[in-house]
């Protein structure tokens, strides 16, 4: 008898439990779900797409047959770079080649100018130090570079076209010259002029202009400008020992194309310059032949530089040593 109620009671109490876990099921159904309590998106409204009239004649029904107008161009297939001031942009030349005009941008490029004054003034940084220094050899260097430095600046004045330093061109050129001139010597004086001339090249790089309102002579006069000494100097430490290595072969040519333009341009206005009115030995006709000739072969081995042929600037550059050859037996100073 206690067994049955033991059992009636166990049956009891299991039915509770299962009711209780019913009732707990039916109200965790009865909670809304969390997607159910969302609400639905709103609708965006987007702008309508343009209409064109029939007639509008923004866009061409065929680009090639209505937009171009006139014949094809003979140096479409040039590249362009945008000018350095924002300005319309130019025919890329092979690392800034120059441009085909008939003065000095026949001969040389903007960027070699600017190039070429950006290195001299390095130069003339590690060369005027001291005063000790400058009065043993550095006076000579400084001759050396300060033509050369004058030289350009006289060039940037005149150039037919667009170029750095171009307004203050004259007066550097003068001013420069004029040291260049009194560094015969190495004298204290000399040293000083020398160093303001060097804080001045700092100034100019740097975006002042220390020249400006500065006098300076409209017409070029070259001999007061450069020597030719100097400027035979420079263009030893040219030719010889980077201009030659660098058409050794044309792995080498290759690989220097940019350095061998940017000689060659400096050779071409040196010849140039070398027979200006008032230079040495200017009027004599052998002597200008050889000049000339140097000058041919900068041009010839720039123009070879961006047409990429080594044979051509290798042969040109056989030129120039039998020019300096030639010219050293007679007119070497």
């Amino acid at each position: 008898m206690r067994s049955n109620l033991w059992v009636e009671k166990l049956f009891a109490s299991n039915a509770a439990i299962a009711s209780w876990l019913i009732i707990g099921l039916l109200a965790v159904a009865a909670i809304p779900t969390a997607s159910a309590q969302q609400k639905p998106p709103k609708t965006i409204t987007r702008a309508k797409p343009p209409a064109f009239p029939a007639n509008d004649s923004t866009f061409f029904e065929d680009a090639f047959r209505d937009g171009l107008v006139g014949g094809r161009p003979a140096d479409l297939s040039k590249a362009v770079v945008a000018a350095p001031s924002g300005g319309a942009a130019a025919p890329m030349a092979n690392a800034g080649g120059p441009t085909s005009g008939t003065g000095w941008s026949a001969l040389i490029s903007p960027t070699t100018i600017e190039d070429e004054i950006k290195a001299l003034k390095l130069v003339i940084d590690t060369g005027i130090t001291t005063p000790s220094d400058f009065a043993g050899r550095g006076y000579k260097a400084a001759r050396r570079d300060f033509s050369m430095l004058a030289m350009l600046f006289a060039v940037a004045g005149d150039y037919d076209g667009e170029v750095r330093w171009k307004k203050d061109a004259p007066a550097a050129r003068d001013i420069i010259g004029r040291t260049a001139a009194n560094s015969k010597v190495g004298t204290s004086q000399v040293f000083q002029e020398a160093k303001l001339r060097k804080q001045e090249l700092q100034d100019l790089l740097s975006g002042s202009s220390p020249y400006a309102g500065k006098e300076a002579e409209t017409k070029v006069t070259w001999p007061n400008v450069c020597d030719r000494s100097p400027l035979m100097m420079h263009l030893e430490n040219i030719y010889e020992p980077r201009l030659k290595p660098a058409l050794a072969d044309k792995g080498s040519f290759t690989a220097n194309a940019d350095k061998i333009l940017h000689d060659a341009e400096i050779i071409a206005v040196i010849g140039d310059v070398l027979t200006k009115e008032g230079m040495m030995d200017a009027d004599d006709d052998e002597y200008k032949v050889f000049c000339e000739q140097m000058k041919k072969a900068g041009k010839e081995i720039a123009e070879a530089v961006r047409l990429k042929n080594f044979e051509a600037a290798s042969s040109a550059s056989t030129e120039i040593g039998k020019a300096c050859t030639a010219c050293h037996e007679n007119y070497r100073s």
